[in-house]
């Protein structure tokens, strides 16, 4: 079966499976109520936009206004919201709810073109672009307003600014055109920069273009001397002629076209680059070829000392030759002297190998000297004695005298402590109890100043109280202060035990006269037994000193009797490796046999050799002889022609620079002029002319037949006298119809007013 029909068979049975899975599920699921089927009959509109803005742009009234055809039906729903809605048709009332308009007919009286009109200022903010107007006089900035009949040039400067806030279709379809219309008999002079400006009749017509997404400074500069405006008026529609279309078709290819741009400049790079690199390999080539020539000149210069030393190496091989001959001889004795030395090596090794035994005999009588121990045991602890005694020795020198103790008392005036520890105690409850951070010795100097002034009658207003108080301090006021703060030093740490030592002092101070006397005695029968006993125990450390040396030599006698074993040990180990040398030589002194004779042959056959050397150098050295000039004249012609067509090549090579210049040049040109029409100055490429239209006031009605955007703004010109009170009742007495008329015709005037 062949792989296409595999695939029908496939579908065929895939469609069977699906069918059966319907038909059951058909019978298991309970059949839904179908939608009715309505008769296709849709309304079709037409939706404009209609505004009018103040001198600046600003603006003062919008409505849409849409126009329908109704194609029999019975009604219609717009989406949007609404100011207000008008029906400019028929009296059939609008219902508005939720954003939707609706409006149903009597099927007798439906009519076949219906419009209404719906009044609102949410379009205008969506709209693709902003427009602000400025005007100036003479150069000078100036107010639309003051600049009605006044002499001099009149400058109109327009900014049209992308609007941000404008949907997709709107940023790149619609398109807008500013006009403005001048008498010719009214004005003096008119400049346009960048527009086209046409005379229809005695009028002259200014008309400036916008492309989508595009952001434009339009000026007018208008000479008069008596300045009047009629305003501007801009038209942003869609742009949909057929032959627009070809843009449509540019942008869905801009994708694609870039995508194969992109790999052709890429690929361009890289053969370029291939070109640019070949250009100095060429260069290198052909300079390679000339040293190669030059090579050849010095060759074919040298020819003759090629020669030369041809003959020389034919005489050198003929040497060689001469010398290899009698190798073959010498060969043959060497192999007799290795058979010789093998049959001296056999009695020399019997011989040394009698000597195991006697070596292993020395071995067990010096290691049974070596365990005898029983004087290295003594030395051994005649020298462990001689360290004790040296300790001992050094003992007794370092004994001096045992200190006297000295009384915690001693030097102190007990009577005037005694005296003055009941105020001390006073002081120290007065002290903690006051929470001061002062020392105690501050707190002191305080208390008895105070003291002394109550004394002396001295207060804090009496004249030179501070020097009073400082005499008092320096003159023996601190001096009380410090011997009360050492009795409060020593009694504050343990109150009881200070108490107890004041309380005991004469007792405690002849004990420690009685226990200084006792050591005093003790000190001096220390001195006399020491002495005379660090004397023998010094001498006792000599001798054993002298035992230690002893234990030296028996050490060195070991060192020696283990080094001769040791040495007995390894000359047993030769004598094996001797036997293992003879083994090993037994073994190879065939293989070495062979390998002589190798050798003898192969001086034969290498002689032999050298001479068929030596007559195909000379052989060769004729053939080089013969065709010696050709080769050279034709070695010569090569190479210079060659590397001539090489440097040829580099030269066409080297202009592949200016080819990646003028390359980069057209793709910085492309690219630019693609991103200039995708968004960066205009969305001339992302136009699609046969892109559905969007409705300006809601996404959720279908798209319209036709969409425009109108857009007047404010005249300037001299105020008109005030209406007459009948024509003011004649224009509120107008009737509906004659309001709608009315409508179309401001409407109509405003675009058709540059032709009147």
């Amino acid at each position: 079966m062949t792989p296409k029909k595999h695939i029908h068979s496939h579908g065929r049975r895939l469609l069977a499976v699906t069918t059966a899975a319907c038909l059951m599920l058909g019978c298991a699921v309970p059949a839904l109520a179908a939608e009715p089927i309505g008769d296709g009959v849709a309304p079709t509109y037409d939706e404009a936009y209609y505004a009018t803005v103040d001198y600046y742009g600003n603006l003062t009234n919008g409505s849409v206004v849409k126009s329908y055809i109704l194609n029999g039906a019975a009604s219609l729903t717009d989406y949007g919201t609404y100011d207000e809605v008008v029906n400019l048709t028929d009296g059939t009332a609008p219902t508005v709810k939720d954003g939707a308009t609706t409006f149903r007919f009597d099927g007798k009286e439906t009519p076949s073109h219906f419009y209404f009109e719906g009044k609102t200022a949410a379009p205008f903010e969506a709209l693709p672009w902003t427009i602000s107007i400025h005007y100036s006089l003479n150069g000078v900035p100036a107010k639309a307003e003051d600049l009605a009949g006044k002499t001099g040039v009149v400058e109109i400067d327009m900014d049209i600014t992308p609007n941000d806030s404008a949907s997709t279709y709107a940023k790149n379809n619609y398109t807008l055109e500013a006009m403005a219309v001048f008498n010719q008999d009214d004005i003096l002079s008119l400049e346009a920069p960048g527009a086209q400006v046409q005379l229809i009749g005695n009028l002259r017509a200014v008309l400036f273009l916008a492309l989508p997404g595009e952001e434009q400074h339009f000026s007018i500069r208008v000479g008069t001397d008596d300045f009047s405006f009629g305003g501007m008026t801009f038209l942003m529609v869609p742009a949909t002629l057929s032959q627009l279309a070809q843009f449509a078709e540019l942008s869905d290819r801009k994708d694609e076209l870039e995508e194969d741009y992109h790999k052709l400049s890429d690929s361009l790079d890289t053969l370029l680059d291939a070109f640019g690199d070949m250009e100095s390999s060429l260069y290198a080539t052909a300079n390679g070829l000339d040293e190669l020539n030059q090579a050849r000149g010095t060759i074919s210069g040298g020819k003759g000392t090629i020669y030369e030393g041809t003959d020389l190496l034919r005489e050198d091989l003929t040497g060689i030759a001469a010398l290899l001959d009698p190798v073959a001889e010498q060969v043959q004795a060497a192999s007799q002297a290795v058979t010789d030395a093998k049959a001296v090596l056999n009695t020399m090794t019997d011989t040394a190998l009698s000597l195991k035994d006697q070596l292993k005999d020395l071995e067990d009588d010096l290691e049974d000297l070596e365990d005898s121990d029983d004087v290295r045991r003594l030395m051994e602890d005649a020298a462990d004695m001689k360290r004790s005694l040296n300790k001992l020795k050094n003992a007794l020198a370092s004994i001096d005298r045992i200190p006297t103790v000295e009384s915690p008392l001693a030097g102190q005036d007990i009577g005037a402590i005694r005296e003055n520890l009941p105020k001390v105690k006073a002081l120290a409850e007065a002290y903690q109890a006051s929470g001061t951070t002062a020392s105690f010795y501050e707190f002191t100097c305080e208390y008895l100043w105070q003291q002394y002034a109550a004394q002396m009658g001295i207060t804090a207003e009496t004249p030179g109280y501070d020097q009073y108080r400082q005499a008092f301090l320096e003159g023996g006021g601190s001096e009380a202060a410090k011997g009360l703060t050492a009795i409060y030093d020593a009694w504050s740490p343990d109150p009881e035990a200070f108490e107890f030592l004041l309380a005991h002092s004469d007792t405690i101070d002849g004990l420690l006269e009685e226990l200084n006397a006792t050591t005093s005695g003790v000190s001096d029968a220390l001195e006399q037994v020491a002495g005379p006993t660090a004397t023998v125990v010094g001498e006792l450390a000599d001798l054993c000193g002298k035992l230690d040396n002893l234990t030296d030599l028996l050490d060195t006698a070991d060192s020696l009797s283990a080094t001769l074993r040791t040495s007995s040990k390894k000359l047993r180990e030769l004598l094996d490796s001797a036997d293992d040398l003879r083994t090993v030589l037994n073994d190879y002194e065939p293989k070495a046999q062979e390998s002589l004779k190798t050798l003898e042959d192969l001086s034969v056959t290498a002689a032999a050799t050298v001479r068929d050397s030596e007559q195909l150098v000379r052989d060769t050295e004729a053939l080089l002889k013969a065709s010696g000039a050709q080769l050279d004249e034709g070695t010569r012609q090569t190479l210079t022609g060659l590397a001539a067509a090489l440097r040829q090549a580099a030269k066409g090579f080297s202009a592949t620079g200016d080819v990646k210049d003028a390359k980069s040049s057209i793709s910085s040109i492309i690219e630019d002029t693609w991103n200039e029409h995708t968004g960066e100055v205009d969305n001339l490429l992302n136009m699609d002319a046969t892109a559905q239209a969007e409705s300006l006031t809601s996404s959720e009605n279908p798209a319209p037949t036709s969409i425009q955007v109108v857009i007047r703004s404010q005249e300037i010109k001299a105020e008109e006298p005030e209406e007459t009170e009948p024509e003011k009742a004649a224009a509120q007495t107008t009737t509906f119809w004659g309001r709608v008329a009315q409508m179309f015709k401001d409407f109509w005037a405003a675009i058709t007013g540059i032709f009147r």
